[in-house]
C-alpha cells in the first residue's frame, strides 16, 4: 500500500506538469489537440487507479454503500471508484483519446 501511495504522489505530480502544459500552450495560442488527449487520458486512469488503490485498502468494506453504517468514509471511496471507472467510458472513451493521440501527436493514420 505505502509503494502504491507513493507511486500515487508522483503521478499525481505528473498529472498537473502536462495540465499546466496544456494551459499554458492554450494561453500562448498555440495548437494542443493531441497534449490535451495526453493530459485527459493520463488523468483519467490515474483517477481510476487511485480509486482502486483506495478499494485494495478498505478490501470488501470499500464495496459498501454509503447509506450503510459498516460504509468506511461514508461510502465516498464506492462512489469515487465506480465514478472513475465511468469516467473512462463516458467522458471520450480512453480508446478515442489514444487514437487521437497515435493519429495527431505521433502521425499514424487518420485521427479522429
Amino acid at each position: 500500500i505505502r509503494s502504491s501511495l507513493a507511486q500515487a504522489e508522483i503521478d499525481v505530480e505528473v498529472a498537473r506538469m502536462l495540465s499546466y502544459r496544456v494551459a499554458w500552450m492554450q494561453s500562448a495560442g498555440l495548437p494542443f489537440s493531441h497534449e490535451a488527449s495526453v493530459t485527459k487520458l493520463y488523468t483519467y486512469e490515474l483517477a481510476q487507479q487511485i480509486a482502486r488503490t483506495g478499494m485494495a485498502m478498505l478490501r470488501l468494506y470499500g464495496q459498501v454503500e454509503g447509506a450503510s453504517k459498516w460504509a468506511p468514509l461514508k461510502g465516498k471511496v464506492e462512489r469515487v471508484y465506480l465514478n472513475t471507472v465511468a469516467s473512462t467510458i463516458g467522458g471520450g472513451t480512453s480508446e478515442i483519446q489514444r487514437n487521437t493521440i497515435a493519429g495527431r501527436g505521433l502521425g499514424m493514420g487518420k485521427a479522429t
